[in-house]
């Protein structure tokens, strides 16, 4: 399996305090043409506790938490749970790396072929 982080990770710093980032990797078969997208946020729990001041109650869903948004420690994360997800087909693959991020398809209900 390959992936490759938005193309402006990169242009992203390291900064501490409250940030939210919304992330994109596109992520395929090593050896195979195309890629499926995945996205992610990657907020503080300051932006966290910024949020729950407006609202009661948030919904997690697909934010991984840091104190401070560093983009290689970020790619680091990513690279690692690709390692782990392995499966007998890309649909549950797919799923394994949808755990902590929103897959592209995830509610396509056709036939992927």
């Amino acid at each position: 399996m390959t992936g490759q982080i938005d193309e402006n990770l990169s242009d992203l710093h390291p900064v501490s305090g409250s940030f939210c980032h919304t992330l994109r990797a596109e992520i395929g078969i090593r050896g195979q043409s195309g890629a499926d997208a995945f996205e992610f946020e990657v907020c503080s729990p300051e932006w966290l506790n910024n949020e729950l001041d407006s609202y009661s109650i948030l919904h997690a869903g697909k934010r991984l938490v840091t104190k401070r948004f560093d983009p290689e420690v970020v790619e680091e994360f990513v690279r690692k749970r690709l390692l782990h997800a392995t499966g007998p087909d890309w649909e549950t693959v797919a799923a394994k790396l949808g755990e902590w991020s929103r897959w592209e398809f995830d509610d396509y209900n056709g036939d992927f072929r």
